[in-house]
């Protein structure tokens, strides 16, 4: 069954809820000032203009991107092989486990599935030591450098 509101269009049903001050329509001239600070700080936030750039400054970014691109393509491509022959290796112990005899590769697959998280692991803080600055410290300085080439 369709609503008797289907037929009309967007603005005739918003001119209705105007007329009958229906809550759901919100008019256009708001007086809260924060509205106004909201839409000023979104959309008339004037940009930077980008300075611009010359041939040469241009072909020196696209150097820089491409060493990056590359820099991080060839790290990425030594992470795959490192994680190929972890998994080679694991493969392998597994292989040579399933010739053994006994229980071994069974327990092998299992795990160990009561340590989660290991306790021993220490939380990275941000925060400085206890102890803080170490107003004691005076450098070892060599003094006499031939001495030490003997």
């Amino acid at each position: 069954m369709s609503s008797p509101h289907s037929k009309l269009s967007t603005n005739a049903f918003r001119t209705i809820l105007a007329r009958a001050r229906m809550p759901g329509y919100q008019a256009s001239n708001i007086t809260d000032t924060r509205y106004s600070i909201i839409k000023r700080i979104l959309y008339e936030t004037p940009h930077p203009e980008i300075p611009k750039m010359t041939e040469e400054d241009l072909e020196r970014h696209k150097t820089i991107e491409r060493a990056w691109k590359l820099f991080v393509r060839n790290r990425k491509e030594q992470q795959d092989d490192e994680m190929a022959a972890k998994y080679r290796m694991l493969n392998n112990a597994n292989i040579e486990l399933e010739k053994l005899p006994g229980r071994l590769f069974g327990q092998a697959q299992l795990g160990n599935k009561i340590a989660l998280f290991p306790r021993q692991l220490k939380i990275p803080t941000v925060t400085p030591p206890l102890n803080g600055w170490n107003y004691d410290f005076t450098p070892r300085i060599k003094t006499d450098l031939k001495s030490d080439k003997k």
